[in-house]
């Protein structure tokens, strides 16, 4: 993968790096070009680096069985509640933090599903909602992005299992797809929930980047490990 995880920078965010029953530290030597640069241009979260009780999200690491190779840190989640196929938002997750400034911020979740045998479009998915004081900068309205709404790997049953992808595709309404994309204010704090929707699906990092300094394709190679 492109970048190492050791040339992400951690944003000046309030966020609190550890987790509820999986605590570690994890310390980054900074690349000083990204630094320099980008620096408030993007907010990084490892998706493990939450408060919240994990209910039924595991904690998978590099000698567990199941552990998909490339994970970031070497640790990263995975949903084992509701079916494979579907579910109502579950074991909800907050990552709070501090937007380094104003701007249009749209997420990307580093992904893999592990099928076990199902369709290629089943163990994909989750919920996401953020709260806080934004605006919608995508289709989606401002209210509906305050609630739970269904986010899903990018080519969706064309993505290989048991391989890293980004998720970064919204569906409110059935098979009308568009992203989630924020209108925050420097300064502001907000809350983001992760929720599992089905079965067998991990996460390893979450992304917000301004869409204004990156293109989505740019923005997928330089925030891939």
């Amino acid at each position: 993968m492109l970048i190492h995880k050791k040339y992400f920078i951690y944003v000046t965010i309030s966020l609190l790096v550890f987790s509820c029953g999986a605590q570690k530290s994890k310390k980054n030597h900074k690349n000083a070009f990204l630094e320099s640069k980008f620096k408030t241009d993007f907010i990084f979260i490892e998706a493990e680096q939450t408060l919240s009780n994990l209910q039924k999200w595991l904690v998978v690491k590099k000698d567990d069985k199941n552990y998909v190779n490339g994970a970031s840190g070497e640790m990263y989640l995975e949903f084992m509640g509701n079916k494979a196929i579907t579910g109502k938002p579950n074991s909800p997750l907050e990552y709070k933090f501090t937007a380094p400034k104003s701007g249009n911020f749209k997420l990307m979740l580093m992904t893999s599903k592990r099928l076990e045998g199902e369709k290629s479009d089943w163990c994909n998915d989750a919920f996401i909602k953020l709260s806080g004081n934004f605006e919608t900068a995508s289709k989606l309205t401002t209210a509906a992005l305050k609630k739970d709404i269904k986010i899903l790997q990018d080519g969706n049953d064309e993505t290989a299992e048991l391989k890293w992808h980004w998720a970064s595709t919204a569906e409110k309404d059935r098979h009308v797809y568009t992203d989630f994309v924020y209108q925050l204010k420097k300064g502001e704090k907000y809350i983001l929930t992760l929720s599992g929707r089905s079965m067998r699906f991990s996460v390893d990092y979450l992304v917000l980047y301004d869409s204004n300094k990156f293109s989505f394709n740019e923005a997928k190679k330089l925030f891939k490990k």
